[in-house]
């Protein structure tokens, strides 16, 4: 569980670090990562974040199940874009919290 905690959280920083991207190099301890607006497709692009930011710790194994984990989240969130919502539409449940059983 705390593996995908990881991976998702490191997701949500690589697109954020990518939706924020100038252009520039990012220089790391070993190589340096280029990464230019239109250049890479963007999983490729999250790739390249992740892997210049841990690829010490990643096996292939590891790479390929975080590109598909990647490739999952763009193909979602283009579902997401899809989808026709007003600002005033609203889930189809309610919500309350719960507070535990009270006298």
């Amino acid at each position: 569980m705390t593996r995908r905690r990881t991976f998702l959280t490191l997701l949500g920083a690589a697109t954020m670090a990518s939706a924020a991207s100038t252009g520039t190099a990012e220089e790391t301890d070993s190589e340096e990562v280029m990464v230019t607006s239109g250049e890479l497709e963007p999983s490729e692009a999250l790739l390249a974040y992740v892997v210049a930011n841990y690829g010490d710790r990643l096996d292939d194994e590891d790479r390929e199940v975080i590109r598909e984990g990647i490739e999952g989240s763009l193909a979602s969130a283009d579902a997401f874009g899809d989808v026709g919502l007003e600002n005033a539409d609203e889930p189809a449940y309610g919500f309350s919290a719960y507070r535990g059983d009270r006298p």
